[in-house]
């Protein structure tokens, strides 16, 4: 069973995807990546929540405000508001009688679900968050992707810009398709997880396309309760980054097994 919800938001109408029966119990809220990665991941992400779904699971995937179905164009909001469409969703879970939930977080779905742990654990117990390959800084996933726009310009032979520094300046550019304003860009690269994050739940971390924990994962969780954390390499693809990869089936009993603490 798949259904579609538009919720009233302060900026907008929210589209909320969801996958399988509401089970107040086994509820999972899902917050995708942006740009480019959420277009790229959406088919596999779509495949993971049916087989949830199949296993008793609700799942719930919000698109963010100027993302997917919901309102608005990518340069009218930030990461703030992006940020108030997720505390939005857990309450409307919360009043449809959902008694906790988890949080599945991809990339930077999982930077977001990282800095709103405390806030949505307050509305809505978290029993356990879910990490898929998740971004710890806002700023250096910005830098990528305006690498995009670097890449593309020296292709059409023109020469080196600082694009963060024009963007800044008050210049909307297009990355990929993407109209980038001062604020959205400054609004995400202020966005961190912090080293001594405080984890009020387990939390399951996939370290996806890798075969072994980078030293920066190593650093960024050190000070975190090891109790709390499991960290798992998966080798394979960077499916949010490449075209036309729509199956990674490998992931979905593990997935499984992470929910259900089995791992």
């Amino acid at each position: 069973m798949i259904k579609g919800y538009f919720l009233p938001s302060a900026e907008g109408n929210l589209f909320v995807s969801q996958y399988g029966q509401t089970n107040p119990q086994k509820t999972i809220l899902l917050l995708p990546s942006i740009f480019e990665e959420l277009n790229l991941s959406r088919a596999i992400v779509a495949k993971q929540a049916l087989f949830l779904a199949k296993q008793g699971y609700s799942v719930f995937a919000l698109d963010y405000l100027g993302t997917g179905d919901s309102e608005k164009e990518i340069e009218q909001v930030n990461a703030a508001i992006w940020r108030e469409n997720i505390i939005c969703v857990a309450q409307w879970l919360k009043s449809l009688g959902i008694e906790n939930i988890t949080l599945w977080g991809l990339r930077f779905g999982g930077l977001l679900a990282l800095r709103e742990l405390q806030t949505i654990n307050q509305i809505l117990p978290v029993k356990d968050v879910l990490l898929w390959k998740p971004v710890t800084k806002g700023k250096q996933f910005m830098t990528q992707f305006l690498r995009l726009k670097q890449a593309n310009s020296m292709m059409q032979g023109e020469q080196k810009v600082n694009w963060r520094e024009r963007i800044m300046s008050g210049v909307n550019v297009e990355v990929a398709g993407y109209e980038i304003s001062s604020d959205l860009l400054a609004s995400i690269d202020n966005l961190e997880v912090s080293k001594s994050l405080n984890l009020p739940c387990p939390v399951t971390w996939f370290e996806l396309a890798s075969a072994s924990i980078t030293p920066a994962v190593a650093i960024q969780t050190k000070e975190w309760d090891q109790q709390f954390l499991k960290i798992v390499c998966f080798e394979g693809s960077a499916f949010w980054q490449i075209p036309e990869i729509f199956e990674q089936s490998q992931l979905h009993q593990p997935t499984l097994n992470a929910l259900q603490g089995e791992l």
